[in-house]
């Protein structure tokens, strides 16, 4: 018989995630302020002190081998500024994986990341890592699609005018309109790749610019080049026609009926063109731009749209932003010229839009267009030249005027998030204060609240429009991500928070001169990870009372209107009810399956990962407690000295999990290890600070008893002869000795 084979390794353990150290714990630094270099060199030589492998007996050098690896590891990535930056976006993982590529490059560049500062390096890792995320994003929205298919089911209601009477019937809904647009984009041509030249490009770039082939292949791969877009479009009405038949039965009747032909589409509009854009940076970024006449181009963009049909058609756009007074907030700028019509015969149309801040997150909007002109007779047959080019007047019909108008509004954005530093300035001390403001700030951000209003005159009509929207049914987390030892995030590789998905409400209303009211409201949910669907109902003139379906996903669209009720029929009632029913019907199946079936889910995952965890729990106490043993001795020095001076004294330190009330009645127990040891290693000259930002279950003999439940730090320490008692939750900070202790 043969051998038996070795026993499988724990499939828990094998399909868990690696684990991400926290080098900040492991050196006991604060993450924000970011430590000096001073500050880091003086915490390495400390835990040197107590983990040179050299210094243990020979039942502990393996050990301690391991931590003071951890240890060297940590020192040499926070000492350096450049791998500091990249291991604070990345992680360990990816700063490993990620230093390689940007190591590369920075011998490939000759004045490059070697030269720069950490700050310098800072900025340009972020800038590179930037074009990556918008290389990531370009690829998968390269191509922008939208479909809209109208129907009319109007004809479900009647009225009878001669018996005053109302009549709903089954309704027959049939197809009305439709519209396609499809866009994509392209690399615009270089003009060396036709003339076999782009070798020789790439040298000179090389030559001038200083840049290696990694650092061009980067930029490169992530869109620094000039594209065109292509976009084609059609739109109009679908019909159906009958035909004519009789029909003779074998009994001698005959009856005539209309049999449906096959629909089919009508094209109102074809829309065809290409467009290009440019950017136009500081003076070094384009050549020969930062001398006259060029120089106004610089800090500005360039776009040029072209269109074959439905007629030709050229645009120019240029947007540039002034500051008229030194301090004072910019001005935007943005001029249209779009040449649509035979210059002999008509001047291009101009358009001028100023867009100025006007306050927090509020701005005021300016347009004016001139319209479609013609040139006065004498001008056009005696200033002009008699060469006719593009539409003559056979064609002239063909093109669309557009009348002149002058539109001002007010714009205002969402609230962004601000730096949580800047209201720690103000309310220091305030700490009721702060989390009052602070739960005000997540409300607002969290609402999103957005508004535009505007007013628009042209020869014919004056209209004014409102546009009002903002995030509804939006709520907190009902389970609080937890920090542990197997992620510098402060969290384990869980599946997303059970955080309610909101539904972005949008209202739209238009009031003209008639007093006429155009109102249309629609909600939009996210139902995916880039998939959002959408519903809302409006009132349109000649279309009546339209419920609009939508679906969208990367940039491709979807949408269904649907007519529902005619426009004569529709009253305050009737519009009441359109937008209360459906309401009501989400709000129930929101909160009475979607929320209690993703909460039920999400305990689910959270019990499954429990368990997994757990398992590595004993191999995680087993390494701590080999740190403790190793640091035993310095740390009691180091708190003999601290009692001869009456400093700092750390009597006991408990870590873990202390069951509530509640939990107890359900057979949950006390889950804590001690930690005295490595608590009283983190004294230094009289002080203890473990900043809220660190994952405490990362510090060296720390580990993590009761993985996913919230957990507590409890010390008990002696000061100037005094005992005294401090605690502090996960996501709180903790000092020693307290400020009411120094008293």
């Amino acid at each position: 018989m043969g051998s038996n084979p070795p026993p499988p390794k724990d499939q828990d353990e094998a399909s868990s995630p690696p684990e991400e150290l926290d080098y900040y714990a492991i050196l006991n630094l604060p993450r924000s302020p970011p430590p000096t270099e001073a500050q880091i060199r003086s915490a390495y030589r400390t835990l040197t002190l107590s983990f040179h492998p050299d210094k243990q007996p020979a039942e502990l050098a393996d050990s301690a081998r391991r931590h003071f690896d951890r240890i060297q590891e940590a020192y040499d990535t926070l000492v350096d500024p450049k791998k500091r930056a990249v291991y604070d976006e990345l992680g360990v993982q990816g700063m490993k994986q990620e230093w390689v590529i940007l190591d590369r490059i920075a011998k490939d560049m000759r004045v490059g990341v070697r030269a720069m500062s950490g700050e310098e390096f800072r900025g340009w890792f972020l800038e590179v890592m930037k074009r990556r995320e918008r290389a990531v994003v370009e690829r998968m929205v390269g191509s922008r699609g939208s479909i809209t298919i109208g129907f009319d089911a109007s004809n479900a209601v009647s009225y009878d005018e001669e018996e005053d009477a109302l009549y709903i019937e089954m309704p027959s809904p049939r197809p009305s309109n439709y519209a396609l647009g499809f866009s994509f984009k392209a690399p615009l041509p270089r003009l060396g790749s036709f003339l076999g030249r782009e070798g020789e490009d790439e040298n000179e770039n090389e030559s001038e610019n200083d840049e290696g082939p990694e650092t061009r292949k980067l930029f490169k791969e992530y869109g620094e080049e000039t594209e065109l877009t292509f976009n084609a479009g059609i739109s109009g009405e679908v019909e159906q026609m009958h035909q004519e038949a009789n029909f003779k039965f074998p009994d001698g009747r005959k009856e005539t009926h209309l049999l449906p032909l096959p629909y089919f589409l009508i094209a109102n509009q074809i829309n065809l063109g290409v467009g290009a854009s440019q950017l136009f940076g500081g003076p070094y970024s384009v050549k020969g731009l930062a001398k006259p006449p060029f120089a106004f181009m610089q800090n500005s963009v360039m776009s040029v749209n072209a269109s074959v049909l439905p007629h030709p058609s050229l645009e120019t756009t240029w947007t540039k932003s002034f500051v008229p007074i030194p301090g004072a907030k910019p001005i935007s700028v943005q001029v249209d010229v779009d040449f649509d019509r035979s210059p002999q015969r008509a001047p291009p149309r101009f358009a001028l839009k100023v867009t100025r801040q006007i306050g927090d997150r509020r701005f005021l909007v300016s347009s004016w267009s001139s319209g479609s002109l013609l040139w006065p007779k004498p001008f056009r047959h005696f200033f002009l030249p008699l060469i006719e080019f593009g539409l003559n007047a056979e064609t002239a019909m063909s093109v669309p005027t557009h009348p002149s108008f002058f539109q001002i509004g007010v714009v205002s954005q969402p609230k962004r998030q601000i730096s949580p530093a800047d209201v720690e300035e103000e309310v220091e001390d305030e700490d009721e204060e702060f989390e009052m403001l602070r739960r005000q700030q997540r409300k607002e951000i969290g609402a999103a609240e957005a508004w535009q209003t505007n007013v628009t005159a042209t020869p014919m009509q004056t209209t004014l429009s409102f546009v009002y929207s903002r995030n509804v049914f939006s709520g907190k987390s009902a389970y609080e991500r937890l920090r542990s030892e197997w992620s510098s995030e402060g969290h384990h590789a869980l599946p997303e928070d059970n955080e309610p998905r909101s539904v972005r409400v949008n209202v739209e209303t238009t009031v003209g001169r008639d007093l006429a009211l155009g109102w249309h409201i629609e909600g939009t949910r996210q139902v995916g990870d880039f998939t959002r669907m959408g519903l809302g109902v409006g009132v349109r003139d000649m279309q009546g009372l339209v419920v609009t379906v939508s679906w969208s996903r990367l940039g491709q669209k979807i949408r269904v209107p649907i007519s529902v009720i005619p426009f004569g029929l529709v009253d305050v009632d009737v519009a009441a009810m359109a937008i209360i029913c459906p309401w009501l019907a989400y709000c129930a199946l929101e909160f009475g399956f979607i929320r209690p079936r993703e909460r039920k889910r999400h305990r689910r995952a959270i019990a499954r990962r429990q368990k997994q965890l757990r398992r590595l729990v004993p191999k995680k106490r087993a390494e701590s407690q080999e740190a403790i043993e190793i640091m035993t001795e310095q740390v009691q020095r180091r708190q003999a000295k601290e009692a001869k001076q009456g400093g700092l004294v750390i009597l006991r330190a408990e870590y873990g999990y202390y069951p509530s009330k509640k939990d107890r009645e359900n057979g949950r127990g006390l889950e804590v290890t001690d930690v005295s040891i490595p608590v009283a290693a983190l004294v230094d000259h009289g002080q203890l600070a473990i900043p809220k930002e660190m994952a405490k279950s990362h510090i060296l003999g720390f580990h993590d008893p009761a993985p996913l439940l919230p957990k507590m730090l409890k010390i008990w320490y002696n000061y100037h002869g005094q005992e005294h008692y401090v605690e502090a939750k996960e996501t709180e900070d903790i000092s020693c000795p307290m400020r009411s202790h120094l008293l």
